[in-house]
């Protein structure tokens, strides 16, 4: 069985919100002692103050130095295989400034939450180009694969 956390948070406000605080402390524990200065890009409310609560993004930010930014996308869990998935795109933020954007889409697990960290650690940390992110995605959901079909082999 999966270990979800954050389990209904949409259709919940209080277990959205500590969600988000569960994901600023994350993001602010890898990006603050390496010096990144950070903000959000995606507007996570309308014009009138009134939060979204669609998980989309769940948590955003961008580096403006490197012209990069992640956007996690959260979604709630289903009783199958855990949804995870990252890729890289180029985005139009409404001043007309594109940023290098990597998207994650994920149901939160301790696995899931490991795996955004390694992301956004080669992403921002180790500051690879786009090329060697998308290979590198490219490498770790084979590797994800591989895992899995370890485990089904196991329980078959």
């Amino acid at each position: 069985m999966n270990q979800y956390i954050f389990k209904n948070f949409l259709d919940d406000k209080i277990i959205y919100k500590k969600n988000i605080a569960f994901w600023d402390s994350i993001i602010k524990s890898l990006l603050i002692p390496e010096n990144h200065v950070f903000s959000e890009y995606i507007a996570t409310s309308d014009g009138f103050g009134n939060d979204f609560y669609d998980g989309n993004p769940i948590y955003n930010f961008k580096i403006d130095n490197l012209n990069k930014g992640v956007r996690i996308i959260q979604e709630e869990p289903e009783e199958s295989s855990i949804q995870f998935s990252a890729w890289i795109k180029e985005t139009e933020l409404p001043s007309g400034q594109f940023v290098n954007e990597l998207v994650i889409n994920l149901e939160l697990t301790p696995e899931t939450i490991l795996l955004v960290i390694d992301l956004i650690h080669a992403w921002i940390l180790s500051d690879l180009t786009k090329f060697r992110m998308k290979r590198y995605i490219e490498t770790i959901s084979k590797v994800r694969t591989q895992i899995k079909e370890t485990r089904e082999l196991e329980f078959a």
